[in-house]
């Protein structure tokens, strides 16, 4: 993160949730969209630590990475949380020096399992690798990953749908807010 601060055409803006559930501040689609506006084409957006309540980043953004880390419990997390079937992708990071071989095998294991399941996206089959932050190993990859599936959803119309989908949700989630911000700040039931 230390050296990517320093690159001239990244912007960095840390978002803490607020007590927000969902993974991401209040305000992330707002900020997506200012991102946007500002020329910005690859935007990415890292959640406070997804769990089962917390997976409204999904409905944000065109592609989903789950990062998980073997051999610290992420793995039957991820399987519990129901996360893994919301995922494009799936790294294992820090798989390097005695954690290599458990997040290889983290990496077999959910391939296997990926199987067996629906796939989020349509067509697409969430492919998972594993990589090393540490030694730079993987990053190019993952990138690989990213734009191949870009090209297959922009291929079978997935992409645009989704996008007109985003943009649904994200309405009806200002229709909440509003209705809930206007029934609490009614007077009498403020009173009870």
């Amino acid at each position: 993160m230390e050296n990517l601060s320093r690159e001239k055409n990244c912007f960095i803006r840390p978002s803490p949730s607020g007590g927000n559930l969902g993974g991401v501040t209040r305000k992330t689609r707002e900020t997506i969209t200012a991102c946007e506006a500002a020329g910005f084409d690859i935007i990415l957006i890292e959640t406070v630590g997804v769990g089962q309540s917390e997976i409204t980043v999904r409905s944000m953004v065109d592609f989903f990475l789950l990062v998980m880390i073997s051999g610290a419990g992420d793995e039957l997390q991820g399987i519990k949380k129901g996360i893994v079937e919301i995922s494009d992708a799936i790294v294992f990071n820090k798989a390097d020096g005695s954690n290599k071989q458990k997040a290889e095998l983290a990496r077999a294991e959910f391939s296997t399992a990926l199987h067996y399941l629906q796939p989020f996206t349509e067509g697409w089959q969430p492919k998972v690798m594993t990589t090393s932050a540490l030694k730079n190993k993987g990053i190019k990859e993952i990138w690989k990953i990213v734009t191949e599936f870009i090209e297959f959803a922009k291929k079978e119309g997935i992409f645009e749908s989704r996008i007109n989908l985003q943009s649904l949700e994200w309405m009806h989630s200002l229709i909440k807010e509003s209705l809930i911000n206007k029934f609490y700040s009614n007077k009498t039931i403020q009173k009870n």
